[in-house]
């Protein structure tokens, strides 16, 4: 899989998409129609070709009003489900307003899915406004920064998520903002594991 990357896009070319990766191409899909998103966590890693399963897809959206997420709800249930309830004023009130992620999979499937919530923090809203488009073959998607994924991974600490921070620091070392990735490893505390496991 070849890749190139510029300032305002990462680019792969000829990739061989998995099973995952055609679940989020379509849910994505959709998603990007009635929703401002980007892709967190594990799933990055993954897609860059980490070897690893991952059951579900973490994913921010812009906080929004009812009606605006009552749309985005009509149109992915044509094809999906959410795992949670099947009442989108629920969805919205009980859940994503109170900070309570929903979750989404192919009709009478729940696995893999999507979990998606509203940005909490500042940090949360950060990678949001900043997130990194991604051409993948003929489709493209969003991914949350690698100088902020790289320290959160190290934040959540297992060994899993280690090896994801380690894979992205190595796939992108010559790319990153080493500035921005060290202010974020200080923000979160994980400059003693950025400088043990990854370095």
């Amino acid at each position: 899989m070849e890749f190139s990357y510029t300032n305002e896009y990462i680019e792969l070319k000829n990739k061989e998409l998995s099973k995952l990766d055609t679940f989020v191409k379509n849910f994505v899909g959709i998603l990007e129609k009635d929703m401002d998103y980007v892709i967190i966590s594990g799933y990055v890693a993954i897609l860059f070709g980490r070897s690893r399963n991952s059951e579900d897809i973490d994913v921010f959206i812009k906080k929004t009003g009812y009606d605006h997420f009552k749309v985005f709800w009509d149109n992915i249930n044509k094809k999906y489900e959410c795992i949670n309830t099947k009442n989108p004023k629920k969805a919205f009130e009980e859940y994503l307003s109170d900070n309570i992620p929903i979750r989404f999979s192919r009709k009478n499937e729940f696995i893999p899915n999507f979990e998606i919530k509203f940005p909490k923090s500042e940090l949360d809203r950060w990678t949001l406004d900043k997130k990194i488009k991604v051409l993948v073959n003929d489709y493209k998607l969003f991914i949350s920064p690698l100088e902020l994924e790289i320290p959160y991974k190290l934040y959540l600490g297992s060994d899993k998520d280690i090896e994801d921070a380690r894979f992205l620091y190595k796939f992108f070392k010559d790319y990153i903002d080493d500035s921005l990735l060290m202010e974020f490893n200080q923000k979160l505390k994980t400059n003693e594991l950025f400088d043990r496991f990854i370095k």
